[in-house]
């Protein structure tokens, strides 16, 4: 038995030397083994931003409306709303960026959260691929419980600890940066660690590294000149692919969102995302998006219809931007938002309820750089 018990801790030790270090990573990280509840309903400044874990963001939005008080104004959609800050606005506001992957999201995550958790204004970010049927056929509707039931407090072990053993000899982590403490804020997760990149306290997202990268032009950001946006293009994939016209059944999905959030007497204030100027050319002048230029004028009678509001600002430059403050090719930075936020007040959006745009100017003219306004 003895003899046994030491071949059993010999055979083991392999194994337990593979776990030992993703699990302190991992926890030391607190991108597991870490619960973020009471976080969520505190009022500690936070940066959370996961590597491995992107589905608990849905957890984390559900939760943070449903614990704390109603949020008069929230921004709906892809990670293309995430720019939008709560120093923005005037009334209450919460950024529910980054839940939304399809037309048929939008109704179950309202419909998810009580009456009175629910907005009286929802700025909706409608992506352009939303009304692509070779990217999106629409197949598939979420139950009202998938948000809250989506965090993942412990690893898959072996698909899991296999990349953190991946990006740790990749140089992507270092202990220094793993185990050292923000004044500022508490860091959860690797990506808010290591990169500085996450979600803030009123939901928006800060790209810490990337922006610092931007502006001292590294090579090494993402997407640096488009790169990668373009190799999407170029190869129709990735929520790039081609398409000729524009989805019936999101057409009538949408109809179907506006109908119900006119019955919820929820405001809706819609835009179609910028995309940075050189990347909506490429895809112009490749004659395989021609969907693109379509769907402004097919869902504007519908926004008209219930009296609501809808912006194309499909190309950076549409709201007063330009590429030098994009983050990347589909994603505009913080001034990027400011400036679609003031086109659209500018145009006498119901919005100017909400928020000052004398005073939003004044902040724009006050920005740390060319892609933050506001500290935090």
């Amino acid at each position: 038995m003895k003899r046994f018990l030491i071949q059993l801790f010999i055979f083991t030790i392999p194994l337990i030397i593979f776990f030992v270090l993703p699990t302190y990573i991992l926890w030391q990280s607190k991108e597991n083994f870490y619960r973020i509840d009471k976080v969520l309903s505190s009022k500690e400044k936070y940066l959370i931003g996961y590597a491995y874990h992107e589905n608990n963001y849905g957890f984390i939005k559900w939760t943070c409306l449903n614990s704390n008080e109603n949020k008069s104004v929230w921004a709906l959609g892809s990670s293309r709303v995430l720019q939008f800050r709560e120093k923005m606005f005037d009334a209450s506001f919460y950024n529910a960026g980054y839940v939304i992957s399809s037309l048929t999201d939008f109704k179950p995550f309202i419909k998810s959260l009580p009456h009175s958790k629910r907005p009286n204004y929802i700025i909706i970010g409608l992506d352009q691929w939303m009304f692509n049927e070779s990217y999106d056929a629409l197949n598939s509707t979420p139950s009202t419980e998938s948000w809250q039931n989506s965090f993942t407090i412990t690893p898959k072990l072996f698909p899991t600890y296999k990349t953190v053993y991946a990006d740790l000899f990749a140089g992507k982590y270092t202990f220094s940066s793993l185990i050292q403490e923000s004044n500022s804020y508490n860091k959860i997760g690797l990506n808010a660690k290591m990169n500085n990149t996450g979600f803030r306290n009123d939901g928006s997202m800060y790209y810490g590294e990337q922006i610092m990268k931007l502006i001292n032009k590294d090579t090494t950001a993402h997407d640096f000149n488009y790169s990668n946006t373009f190799d999407r293009i170029n190869h129709g994939n990735r929520r790039f692919q081609y398409c000729k016209t524009v989805n019936e059944k999101a057409i009538s999905e949408l109809n179907e969102l506006l109908k119900y959030c006119k019955n919820q007497q929820i405001n809706v204030i819609a835009f179609l995302p910028p995309f940075a100027d050189k990347v909506y050319k490429k895809m112009s002048e490749s004659g395989k998006y021609l969907y693109l230029k379509e769907i402004y004028s097919r869902i504007k009678p519908y926004f008209d219809k219930y009296n609501y509001e809808i912006y194309d600002f499909s190309n950076v430059s549409l709201c007063n931007s330009n590429d030098n403050e994009t983050i990347d090719g589909f994603h505009g930075g913080e001034l990027s938002y400011q400036k679609l936020l003031i086109s659209i007040l500018d145009s006498g959006s119901i919005l100017n309820q909400v928020t000052n745009v004398k005073r939003l100017k004044i902040d724009l003219e006050n920005k740390k750089n060319s892609y933050i306004i506001y500290d935090y």
